[in-house]
């Protein structure tokens, strides 16, 4: 998995302030949230349902994150006397409460887990795992690894710094087209395409590949749509936080494509994971502790266990490809990788999902059905496509090539994007949901 340079440690880039920046930052989040509520059945974010159904649980993993992080710091300052590795118990703490049925597993369907003492802590955990691995765990790691605005749908936080240096009128000229590219992404694009979700439950071939294909659309606007959000809000107030997203599509084989996809957690797993196991076992192994690691964190399930196998193989298998220097067969392999690894990933049922991959021919299934639904649905899938197709056709020109949403945020596209929100604005959608932000 790739790490972006900017990637750096949380202690060497957070310059302490008074009151707390941290502090600051987090109360900040959390007003942003409260004011989203009062909003919650606005025109433009509809009944808000990956907000307002949190409330004040929002507030609860800091209760939870103080005492955790002063012990992290005590044990932290007894090496090396003795080092426990805690980093995989808060890593994998997530994958416990799975296995107990106390979480739910992040297949990207709707699924809020009922219990608020909960929320957040597949996030809280992980930023708390990378950092203590890194020896990075101070005073301020509870209210960073807390923030109620990270918490919604990530990022990871990885690197959390005060970026108010920059006068706010260069930072709302920065971070504002990422907040519009982000409402266009989950607003626009991925809450129609909650109106496809029938087929999830089809297991002919062309109703599996469908969906598939299709809701690796969905979760894409809709993480990287709710992540670019974040990063904005952020960003405006005065905090550099990662680029969860990086034009995952502008690749042209999986390695690359892993490079532009959820960033944080791939800092987190080369930290924990790769770098430590391929420098004992080798690069194949650290392949595919990554994947297990990853499937686990995800959820406890078997659909996660074939996943994390399956995309392992693939990548391992795509390193090899790359190093011999064989064209095309990367780019193959990537689609099929991305499109049948998204059908494992999204059925939890695990006797429909093995019945999915026997791919046998049933006509052309409930596909026919995508025609009847309403006319935003369909319009959307167009819409991501185009935008799916221009980060791959267009990769290596100049707008597109720094994997940064170059292209997006020129006025003149940020014009067209605001003008089809102001179209659509009183279409009845889909169902509102963060499908990294339920647990």
């Amino acid at each position: 998995m790739s790490v972006a340079s900017e990637n750096a440690p949380l202690a060497r880039s957070e310059p302490m302030r008074s009151p707390p920046f941290a502090a600051i930052a987090w109360a900040l989040s959390l007003a942003f949230i409260a004011a989203v509520e009062l909003a919650d059945h606005s025109a433009w974010l509809g009944n808000s349902a990956y907000l307002g159904q949190f409330g004040l649980r929002a507030a609860i993993p800091a209760v939870i994150c103080v005492p955790l992080v002063a012990l992290l710091i005590w044990l932290q300052r007894q090496r090396p006397k003795f080092d426990l590795k805690l980093q995989y118990a808060l890593f994998f703490a997530i994958s416990v409460t799975s296995a107990l049925g106390l979480t739910k597993t992040l297949t990207g369907s709707h699924a809020g887990s009922g219990n608020p003492l909960l929320y957040g802590l597949s996030f809280y955990t992980a930023t708390l795992a990378y950092h203590y691995a890194k020896g990075n765990i101070g005073p301020q790691s509870a209210l960073v690894a807390s923030n109620p605005l990270l918490l919604v749908t990530g990022p990871i936080a990885t690197f959390f710094r005060n970026g108010r240096h920059r006068a706010l009128r260069s930072r709302f000229a920065y971070y504002f087209p990422f907040l519009i590219l982000g409402l266009f992404f989950y607003q626009m694009v991925a809450t129609p395409l909650t109106q496809t979700f029938f087929l999830l439950n089809d297991t002919d071939a062309a109703s599996s590949i469908s969906f598939a294909i299709i809701f690796e659309m969905f979760v894409y606007a809709n993480f990287c749509g709710l992540s670019l959000i974040v990063f904005a809000v952020m960003g405006i107030v005065g905090v550099k936080i990662p680029l969860n997203f990086r034009q995952p599509f502008s690749a042209t084989n999986l390695v690359d494509f892993w490079k532009g996809w959820h960033t944080s957690l791939s800092a987190v797993l080369k930290a924990l994971f790769y770098d430590p196991v391929r420098g004992r076992y080798g690069r194949i192994a650290a392949v595919f502790a990554v994947y297990l690691s990853s499937a686990m964190w995800h959820g406890v399930s078997m659909n996660f266990l074939i996943w994390g196998l399956f995309h392992a193989a693939l990548f391992a298998i795509s390193v090899e490809l790359l190093k011999r220097r064989i064209p095309v067969v990367p780019v193959l392999l990537m689609i099929f990788g991305v499109v049948i690894g998204r059908l494992m990933f999204a059925d939890a049922d695990f006797g429909r999902l093995l019945s999915k991959l026997t791919f046998h021919v049933d006509g052309m299934g409930d596909v026919p059905r995508l025609l009847a639904t309403p006319r935003g649905t369909r319009e959307a899938l167009l819409l991501i496509v185009a935008m799916i197709g221009a980060e791959f056709l267009f990769q290596k020109t100049r707008l597109f090539r720094q994997r940064r949403y170059k292209f997006y945020r020129l006025p003149w596209v940020q014009l067209v994007l605001l003008l089809i929100m102001a179209l659509t604005i009183t279409r009845d959608a889909g169902i509102e949901f963060a499908v990294y932000g339920q647990r």
